[in-house]
């Protein structure tokens, strides 16, 4: 190590920076938010009904056709539709309240929305690949799993699958007609996604950037 000296003075060495820690893979978690009677756990809250539009985002409380949530990896776990009801996340609301279910948004916010189903819950059963419902990004920029809506689009062929935490950023990917393009690159320990903006109809906009996933949240039981 070199050592600098100034003329009169002691001989001292030069200040040391250290860079944050790379970490080495990204973190997965398992979010269990309610047991088996439909009670919230784990720091979760289940939120009362809100008869305020602006204080509900999914402004929707009764869904139908609810088949298994694409962030789940265990049983039992929704997507209902429509899009509106902001259920894609969902676990049931337990054996007193058969047809009920708690939604959750995202893991930080831990609230819990319940909705209801009409029709019986199926049993289902996880994806085969399932997706995370929310990324936590290497510059501290949360993204939710797209649910539905008209978003904006880019003239490269890349659609969004997470907002960042809204529409515009985005989490991209490309469109296959086989349907096997996935957002998230899992090839090394450290996933990565492509960000980029998207606009209306289709324009013309910069590339997006590569970047790490340093927390992945994933449903479970």
């Amino acid at each position: 190590m070199l050592h600098y000296r100034l003329i009169g003075q002691p001989e001292v060495a030069p200040p040391h920076f250290t860079s944050p820690a790379i970490p080495k893979g990204t973190q997965v978690i398992t979010v269990v938010p309610v047991d088996a009677n439909g009670q919230a756990i784990n720091g979760f809250r289940q939120l009362p009904p809100s008869h305020d539009p602006s204080q509900d985002p999914g402004r929707v409380s009764d869904v139908f056709g609810c088949t298994a949530s694409p962030a789940a990896v265990a049983d039992d776990i929704y997507y209902c539709a429509p899009n509106a009801a902001g259920a894609d996340v969902c676990w049931p609301g337990g054996p007193s309240t058969p047809g009920t279910l708690w939604c959750l948004t995202d893991p930080w916010d831990k609230g819990l929305r319940q909705v209801a189903s009409a029709d019986p819950l199926p049993h289902v059963l996880p994806p085969p690949t399932p997706a995370p419902f929310a990324l936590l990004l290497d510059d501290g920029t949360q993204c939710r799993l797209r649910n539905g809506g008209a978003w904006g689009g880019r003239d490269d062929g890349l659609v969004a699958a997470y907002g960042c935490p809204n529409e515009t950023p985005a989490v991209l990917m490309p469109v296959r007609p086989d349907g096997g393009a996935a957002a998230i690159d899992r090839s090394q320990a450290l996933w990565t996604v492509k960000v980029g903006s998207l606009g209306a109809g289709n324009p013309h906009l910069p590339p997006p950037q590569t970047r790490t996933v340093v927390t992945a949240w994933f449903a479970g039981n």
